[in-house]
Formats: C-alpha cells, sequence, structure tokens
C-alpha cells in the first residue's frame, strides 16, 4: 500500500535524512509544531511548502512525483542512495556558501594548515558559534 504524503515525508525525514523534527524545521524555516502538524496529515500541505521541502530535504525529482502521486517513475533509488544524494546536495550548498563569503574560505583555509591543537580548540568553540548564529 502507497503511503500518503504526509506519511512519505515523515519516512524520508527520519529513515534517509535522519533528521529531527526540530532539526528539518530549521531546515524548512517553518516551526517544529507546524511540521508536526504536516507529518501527521493534521495540516494540509501548502503547495509552495512542497517546493521547499523537496529542496531543503534535496529529494530527486522523479522520487518527489513517487511521494506525491504514489505512482511508479521508473527508477527506485534506495535509502542509502537517496542520503548520498542529499549529503552532496548539502555538501554543494556548503561549497557555494563558502565561495560567496571570501572571510569564511580564508578561515577556513586557515584551518587546514593548523595543528591538531588549534583545530581541537576551534571544535570546541563551534558549538557556541551555531548557538550564535541561530
Amino acid at each position: 500500500m502507497a503511503l500518503l504524503f504526509h506519511e512519505a515525508i515523515r519516512k524520508y525525514r527520519e529513515e534517509v535524512l535522519c533528521l529531527s523534527q526540530e532539526e528539518a524545521s530549521k531546515r524548512l524555516h517553518i516551526t517544529q509544531p507546524a511540521l508536526s502538524q504536516y507529518e501527521s496529515g493534521k495540516r494540509q500541505i501548502p503547495i509552495e511548502a512542497l517546493i521547499q521541502f523537496q529542496k531543503a530535504y534535496s529529494i530527486p525529482a522523479e522520487h518527489m512525483m513517487k511521494m506525491l502521486f504514489q505512482v511508479d517513475v521508473g527508477i527506485e533509488y534506495s535509502p542509502m542512495v537517496l542520503r548520498e544524494h542529499s549529503y552532496d546536495a548539502d555538501l554543494q550548498r556548503v561549497v557555494e556558501m563558502i565561495y560567496k563569503h571570501r572571510p569564511l574560505f580564508d578561515f577556513l583555509k586557515t584551518l587546514t594548515y593548523a595543528d591538531e591543537k588549534s583545530l581541537a580548540k576551534t571544535a570546541e568553540f563551534l558549538p557556541h558559534f551555531k548557538r550564535f548564529v541561530q
């Protein structure tokens, strides 16, 4: 039996992306309760949000069609392939962001030449920085 879209998108988040609702809601720029209502079917997902789901979750177009319309599109992706596709898309976004922001590029380039002690100190600081920018 085919899953309804709200069930399929929840399964994709959990089994392919291994994201919590909190992490996913940040990617989608919506609240966690709104995502919970979408995934439970208590709230209809607006058409504009479908595009945001596809982009934020890096869902291949064929797989998105399968999820939306419960039809065989001729291509079957394993969870591992979907996970790798998402990872590659995330990596591409990171690279694009680094290229756009020269000071960040320069900082990260400097880190590639740092010793282990400096890298460890930087790694300790990153959770604090993450909270600052959220």
